[in-house]
């Protein structure tokens, strides 16, 4: 039987070197269409919620002001995302129609990306450990720059 590592006890220790292997997945997977996890994560967010603003979006995806600029800007530029004048500065977020087919795209890159990280366990078991981590997410009550 092989020893105890002495990080096998600790919970973010844990996490952390698997969101490192799966990160790094996504990442590849998400190349071909030349798209980074944050900007796929940026075409979900548009795409269920169609006409919110960048500041909102910012907040959704806890990703700063600073960030969300140049990744709202590249899909811009990619003509993948639209801004419609909302009040004074807001603008809201729409996909287009070539927004609407990377994000298809990428949903199903990452789906099977999900498949190959997590197929493993039984859709049960992944539901559970889902809500398990939104709920410590929930407790945080911080947000965290993924830009």
């Amino acid at each position: 039987m092989p020893a105890m590592h002495i990080f096998d006890g600790l919970l973010g220790y844990q996490i952390r070197r698997l969101s490192l292997v799966v990160m790094a997945d996504l990442a590849d997977a998400l190349a071909p269409l030349s798209l980074r996890p944050a900007e796929a994560s940026v075409l979900f967010a548009i795409e269920a919620n169609s006409g919110l603003t960048q500041s909102e979006l910012g907040r959704m995806l806890g990703i700063k002001r600073a960030n969300m600029a140049p990744l709202i800007a590249g899909l811009e530029s990619r003509a993948a995302i639209t801004r419609d004048a909302v009040d004074g500065r807001s603008q809201a977020l729409h996909l287009t129609e070539e927004g609407k087919a990377l994000h298809a795209r990428a949903l199903a890159v990452t789906q099977a990306h999900e498949e190959r990280c997590f197929g493993s366990l039984a859709n049960g078991e992944r539901l559970r450990l889902a809500r398990e981590l939104n709920q410590l997410w929930a407790c945080r009550g911080e947000s965290v720059d993924e830009g």
